[in-house]
């Protein structure tokens, strides 16, 4: 019960690479299935933490980039941008010539904040309805 709190006072950004967290332990558990279980598992830790890190390096980029004047703040979202997306092409890039992680792990593993999103908009919505229909 006390988790369940804690979670609740945190900010929408943690939510989200907490559940990413979760989705990845959850793809993990799926790969078990899988016809080569430990690469699976190693595809989907590799491509899921750098999803959260992706993720958070985008929350620290807005944060500095609102705090600069609106030219420079534009150049610099754009040149992080740019950046995150070339070491994006680089972990795909490691996982396809490593034989040790499995490529389809590793694109899940990328997609689970994606997936986080999804889900925090989705109940955001939902527990939003409900409020209205109490209200009413």
């Amino acid at each position: 019960m006390k988790t369940i709190k804690i979670f609740k006072n945190l900010s929408l950004e943690t939510k989200i690479m907490v559940d990413g967290g979760f989705v990845c332990l959850g793809l993990m558990l799926f790969g078990f299935l899988a016809k080569e279980p430990l690469f699976f598992v190693l595809g989907v830790l590799f491509g899921g933490a750098y999803s959260i890190l992706n993720f958070r390096l985008m929350q620290l980029t807005f944060d500095k980039a609102m705090k600069m004047p609106s030219a420079r703040a534009q150049k610099y979202v754009q040149t992080r941008y740019f950046l995150r997306y070339l070491l994006t092409g680089v972990v795909i890039y490691v996982a396809i010539i490593n034989p040790w992680v499995n490529i389809v792990g590793v694109i899940l593993g990328l997609v689970a904040v994606k997936i986080s999103v999804l889900i925090n908009t989705t109940v955001s919505k939902a527990s939003k309805k409900n409020v209205l229909i109490n209200k009413a």
